[in-house]
């Protein structure tokens, strides 16, 4: 009974990150070549995959069976973030060409987050 709540899970999962890139892509393509522009549309997808990401940590957290996992998890969560807020840096060292670096960070943040979020999702699904 829980293997097909589970593969319906993660495929409302891989349909969410789908509208997400494809709102993304169409962001892109209004943006053109207007750096402010791009940097916009990854905003607003990092936006979105964090608030999944903040639902799901909730429900997680909501599912552990006592205080002491909750707590863990909360560290874990805070750790996280601490690891979120550097991950995907390098394509904002002025190494790439700013276009390349603003959508590139982009898709990497987004998807650091996204991945958290379907590991949180994953211990509510257990």
């Amino acid at each position: 009974m829980r293997l097909p709540a589970l593969a319906l899970a993660l495929l409302a999962l891989v349909q969410a990150a789908r509208a997400d890139e494809a709102a993304y892509r169409a962001c892109l393509g209004k943006a053109g070549a207007n750096e402010t522009a791009l940097s916009r549309c990854g905003d607003e997808w990092a936006t979105r995959a964090e608030a999944a990401m903040g639902a799901a940590f909730k429900s997680a957290l909501g599912d552990m069976p006592g205080e002491a996992a909750k707590k863990a998890l909360a560290e874990e969560q805070a750790a996280w973030a601490a690891f979120r807020d550097k991950s995907c840096l390098m394509f904002s060292s002025g190494d790439f060409p700013r276009d390349v670096g603003a959508v590139s960070f982009a898709v990497c943040r987004a998807g650091v987050i996204e991945a958290r979020a379907k590991y949180l999702k994953n211990l509510t699904d257990n």
